[in-house]
């Protein structure tokens, strides 16, 4: 009797059946959690790099029980804020998060953004209580912020803002989870409810390091400048992790119904050279030829356009070295060539081997996220882009450095616009009038905020300027263009 073969055609569509079969499963458990189960903000803590469970609440209850406030015993990374626990109907409360420049650094919560735009929302709206909770802890990164998320979000918040990226490169991490570049289906894997409850389930494997209560960077630590290193792996690891935590952090206030702004970071890149910068070993590079180009480069009695010539010589050696490309857009940014100027500034802070400012793959993962239902992106970048290098009204890819009392912190003034910018945004959201006479009003009322601030303030804030700039040390002399 003689055997006959199926079609190939056929033979197709049965390995299609066989392959859909064996899928059906999975595709039937995420259809299910995602039709019957929320995020859970608690999920926050569900890092899949870091086991933060053991981490304690920010907000403890007071000792009349009455409200919910910071305790003293965090008070080395956190300002005093506190809040009712039982919420007035006529109230309305944000959050926001972030890192020091959320705390207003140098100075304090009185003069950070978060304080002028609850000034700006209680000036234009008269109707309702505004509550703007200041969170922001000092060198806090996204994988801490977002477990604070995860707190705030049980306390009734009418909106969430979130400030972060600059800390990213701060703590020791080894990633061994996250040693090459995320695939597409790691990616995939991230938005999956199936693959959440799994994670939920092996909370506490053992290839997640333990998250200290508290931040210790690499820079407290002695000779922590010397931990930094050209380590590409590691950075492009660093963010994919932030966007695993910004993705985590916006699914969550969707799930919760809760409108996010986020803020893109922005630093000052003209007059804040590399914290480190490091040439390649000589086995990579002609090191005598480099060496060379860079003493010239660094020879401050040259012409500009020998030093130019000789950060470009550096370049072709070594395309990733920070030191030649700021001394390079330093020069450009003195001509007043602001479009050359900016490729090499941008570049200078990408390379830094010490990178205390969001680089721009960290950036740019903030950008990608400005469709999402439910979040508004506040451009800081482009609010403080308005004059190039010659001083005319021209945006040129770069902060106007007068907008900062040092690396990554707004002057007061920024402070306020950003402030301002976070108020006009919700006030859109909300349907909220912002008049003239409201905008008269935040004026009077600001000023009078003002005059509460004595001298001893701004005495500490500029201690504490003292202090970051000796924190963040190893760039002194390195890179003078005198």
């Amino acid at each position: 009797m003689r055997r006959t073969t199926p079609p190939p055609k056929r033979t197709r569509w049965f390995r299609l059946a066989a392959v859909l079969l064996a899928i059906s499963p999975f595709v039937a458990g995420e259809l299910y959690l995602r039709a019957t189960q929320t995020v859970d903000s608690s999920d926050l803590a569900d890092d899949p790099i870091l086991d933060s469970s053991r981490l304690t609440p920010l907000f403890e209850p007071s000792a009349d029980g009455k409200r919910w406030e910071i305790p003293d015993s965090r008070r080395n990374f956190f300002q005093p804020a506190s809040f009712p626990i039982q919420k007035p109907a006529d109230t309305r409360r944000v959050f926001v998060l972030g890192g020091s420049t959320v705390q207003g650094r140098p100075y304090a919560t009185e003069t950070a953004f978060a304080k002028w735009m609850e000034l700006r929302l209680q000036t234009a709206d008269l109707d309702h209580h505004y509550e703007v909770v200041n969170c922001g802890g000092v060198s806090y990164a996204s994988y801490r912020v977002a477990r604070i998320l995860g707190e705030v979000l049980q306390h009734a918040p009418d909106a969430i803002v979130i400030y972060t990226g600059h800390n990213e490169f701060l703590e020791e991490r080894s990633y061994a989870t996250l040693s090459k570049p995320p695939s597409w289906f790691s990616r995939m894997g991230n938005q999956l409810r199936l693959v959440a409850a799994i994670r939920q389930t092996l909370r506490g494997r053992p290839d997640t390091e333990d998250l200290p209560q508290e931040v210790s960077t690499r820079l407290d630590q002695p000779g922590g400048l010397e931990l930094y290193v050209r380590d590409e792996a590691w950075r492009r690891a660093v963010v994919e992790h932030f966007a695993i935590n910004l993705r985590r952090m916006v699914q969550a206030c969707q799930a919760a119904g809760v409108p996010l702004y986020l803020c893109v970071p922005t630093s000052d890149c003209v007059n804040t050279p590399p914290i480190k910068i490091q040439s390649l070993p000589p086995g990579e590079i002609d090191r005598q030829r480099f060496d060379q180009a860079w003493s010239r480069a660094c020879d401050g009695e040259s012409t500009d356009a020998a030093r130019l010539a000789a950060c470009k010589e550096c370049l072709a050696i070594d395309p990733h070295h920070a030191g030649a490309h700021y001394i390079a857009g330093k020069l450009h940014w003195d001509r007043g060539n602001s479009s050359l100027a900016a490729e090499h500034l941008i570049a200078a802070r990408d390379d830094d081997v010490c990178p205390l400012r969001a680089t721009t793959p960290i950036l740019q993962q903030v950008e990608q996220l400005g469709d999402q239902p439910g979040l508004t992106l506040i451009r800081c970048d482009h609010l403080f882009d308005r004059s190039d290098a010659a001083g005319r009204p021209l945006p040129d890819g770069l902060a106007d450095p007068s907008q900062f009392v040092d690396h990554v912190h707004p002057t007061v003034n920024g402070h306020q616009e950003i402030g301002e910018q976070l108020a006009t945004a919700f006030a859109r959201d909300f349907g909220i009038a912002m008049t003239e006479k409201a905008m008269a009003r935040y004026r009077e009322q600001a000023e009078r905020h003002l005059a509460t601030l004595d001298e001893t303030y701004y005495a500490r804030g500029k201690q504490r300027l003292e202090g970051l700039r000796q924190w963040a040390s190893g760039r002194a002399g390195e890179l003078s263009l005198d």
